[in-house]
């Protein structure tokens, strides 16, 4: 009796989170959705809602001008945006789960310090090759993240998600400081470099968007085949491993496919920072901690900031532009803060 009473409480208390999580996964799909027209209607120039419809639904004759706006330039940057926010979210929820860790994400623990450097490499070294750029991103993002596992991996015992942390700091910091070597050595060649570092998501085609795409669907798939395991993970090494769950294996593939997420915003967009890590932990608060539903409510949240982020800056100070990055690490830097202060690793 006492066992069918406990499991009759447990499915009591299931069913609200899982109605609260509907709630949120649906709330950040509208935010997203409102984020997309609100960026095909303003920029530097206002269009009415109707023409911005007509040219979605029903695009008139290449001459028309509204259209030529919403098509070309306004929706397929807002749809890079999208899946950019999107990519970083749920690499950040891997990131997580596989170290165990809040503060983990591609900007933290090195695999956007990769990416950057291989990005800095191909603009200063050969700025006549743009097209070499998205594919050196995503191989320098992948490359740091194996070098931090392999950093925290010891033969016979494994990795440990402390050793990773650490280890992607260290990362961070020596590619960090290749970077800057490089810009001073070429700094004829700088200003291209901090343009995109910055992270910015001007001038983004739909050939940005078709780069991005099939990355974004291998690794949603990726994560959602993982969701499961993450969740047993959380209960620490020897507890996931008596239930079956292979660890290591669990941890070097959620790892990898958190490279490949994040590997590929990187190329297309730079370096926009926190959104991995701040839109992970706000939906964990709102919808647990479960990965089932964790990681489609960090997938819609993720791509509802970057859509906004984009948004204020392409109009907060039109005709110019701020990056999209500096928005959101004036958002992700004092959230980070404060995180250290909850976790009490500050103190």
């Amino acid at each position: 009796m006492t066992v069918v009473a406990a499991s009759n409480s447990v499915e009591d208390g299931a069913g609200p989170r899982v109605r609260r999580s509907v709630v949120v996964i649906s709330a950040c799909a509208v935010l997203v959705v409102v984020g997309l027209l609100l960026s095909l209607i303003f920029g530097s120039v206002t269009l009415p809602f109707v023409d911005v419809w007509r040219a979605v639904i029903a695009p008139s004759s290449a001459d028309d001008t509204a259209s030529q706006i919403v098509r070309n330039l306004r929706l397929p940057r807002a749809l890079v945006a999208v899946f950019v926010g999107l990519n970083l979210a749920v690499a950040g929820v891997l990131l997580q789960g596989v170290m165990r860790n809040p503060l983990a994400a591609p900007n933290v623990v090195g695999i956007t310090a990769g990416g950057g450097l291989a990005a800095t490499i191909v603009l200063v070294m050969a700025p006549g090759m743009p097209q070499a750029l998205a594919p050196a991103a995503f191989v320098g993002a992948t490359i740091a993240g194996l070098i931090v596992y392999g950093i925290s991996y010891t033969p016979g015992v494994g990795t440990s998600p402390i050793r990773m942390v650490l280890g992607g700091v260290a990362v961070t910091a020596v590619l960090g400081a290749v970077t800057t070597f490089l810009m001073v050595t070429y700094s004829d060649r700088v200003q291209s470099v901090v343009a995109w570092m910055s992270g910015s998501l001007a001038g983004r085609s739909w050939g940005h968007l078709y780069t991005v795409l099939p990355y974004s669907v291998a690794g949603l798939i990726g994560a959602a085949l993982l969701a499961r395991r993450m969740d047993i993970l959380q209960l620490g090494d020897d507890s996931a491993a008596s239930l079956g769950v292979p660890v290591e294996r669990t941890r070097f593939f959620g790892l990898i496919v958190a490279c490949l997420l994040a590997g590929s915003a990187i190329s297309v967009a730079g370096l926009i920072a926190f959104i991995g890590l701040v839109v992970p932990h706000i939906l964990r608060m709102l919808v647990g901690v479960r990965h089932a539903m964790l990681i489609p409510a960090a997938a819609l949240g993720g791509a509802a900031l970057c859509v906004f982020a984009d948004l204020v800056a392409r109009t907060a100070m039109a005709p110019r532009e701020i990056p999209a990055g500096v928005l959101t690490a004036l958002i992700g830097g004092p959230y980070f803060v404060f995180l250290l202060y909850k976790t009490r690793m500050l103190r």
